[in-house]
């Protein structure tokens, strides 16, 4: 068992991603093999790009703001104190409203695998 001080983490841009800040609380490059878990901060005006996890469950639980994600046919704002789930290979974006900020909670399982 381990405590993460989660504001010591250092924030990263993912591939795809453009203004979203994210920290990995839990996943690959912290021994977690089978779910990862990162705490995201996306700028208004952030987002990323249409992109699928062919081999993941994605979750995003948006803690303060608002989300606005197109899974190509549809658009969903989710706000504060809501969770979106999108299934393996469902293709997607996630953009910031231009309204607020957004943090959220972004969890998949298994873990992306990143290049």
């Amino acid at each position: 068992m381990k405590v993460v001080q989660v504001g010591s983490l250092t924030p990263e841009v993912r591939p795809q991603h453009y203004e979203v800040f994210a920290r990995e609380i839990f996943g690959p490059r912290t021994g977690g093999h089978n779910l990862a878990m990162s705490y995201c901060v996306m700028l208004a005006t952030g987002g990323a790009e249409m992109h699928t996890h062919p081999e993941s469950e994605h979750v995003f639980y948006v803690l303060r703001g608002e989300l606005k994600v197109t899974n190509g046919k549809e658009t969903f704002i989710v706000p504060a104190h809501e969770a979106l789930v999108i299934e393996p290979n469902e293709p997607h974006s996630v953009t910031g409203t231009g309204r607020m900020d957004c943090e959220y909670l972004s969890i998949t399982s298994p873990p992306v695998k990143r290049k």
